[in-house]
């Protein structure tokens, strides 16, 4: 099965910071979990709340990472595929909560997505990673940024135009 999934979070750092919300596809869009997350060592998160508007009034009455983890890590333990939109971030907070990821082969489409748009960056000499939504965009489709089920919603179109592209 192929599983997609995203992660809003406190800030950048995932051994500081936490997961506020994660969300879980297969290929079929069916929704196998997607949920905010209450925090433990956090009380506020002014800057994240800006972007991804997740207020501690969402997650206050929410159940705790710790107490979801298991269902998490049954569903993560039956992917045959990982694809994220700039998974290593997402990858590296799972990781720091202690997600075992099974060693399956891990699709990024942020880094597929730099080889189609063609930006180039003099200073780093690679193709520039787009946002989410510019890549979404470039496919005709529209979304509200920063949920995790909607990111999660518009990576799976991404990386499904993307495959039907390469295929013909």
């Amino acid at each position: 099965m192929k599983v997609f999934f995203d992660i809003e979070s406190t800030g950048l750092d995932p051994v500081r910071d936490e997961i506020l919300q994660l969300s879980i596809i297969n290929e079929n869009e069916e929704v196998l979990f997607s949920d905010y997350i209450r925090l433990v060592r956090h009380k506020t998160w002014n800057e994240a709340e800006k972007i991804n508007h997740i207020s501690p009034e969402m997650v206050k009455d929410k159940q705790t990472f710790e107490s979801r983890k298991q269902e998490i890590q049954k569903i993560f333990d039956q992917a045959t595929e990982l694809i994220a939109y700039n998974a290593n971030f997402d990858i590296s907070f799972l990781k720091a909560v202690g997600i075992v990821l099974p060693d399956v082969p891990i699709s990024d489409p942020m880094i597929d997505f730099s080889f189609v748009y063609r930006e180039y960056s003099e200073k780093y000499g690679i193709f520039k990673w787009q946002k989410l939504v510019v890549a979404a965009r470039y496919y005709g489709y529209e979304f509200d940024a920063h949920d995790s089920l909607e990111d999660i919603k518009a990576t799976k179109f991404v990386y499904d135009k993307m495959k039907e592209k390469s295929q013909k």
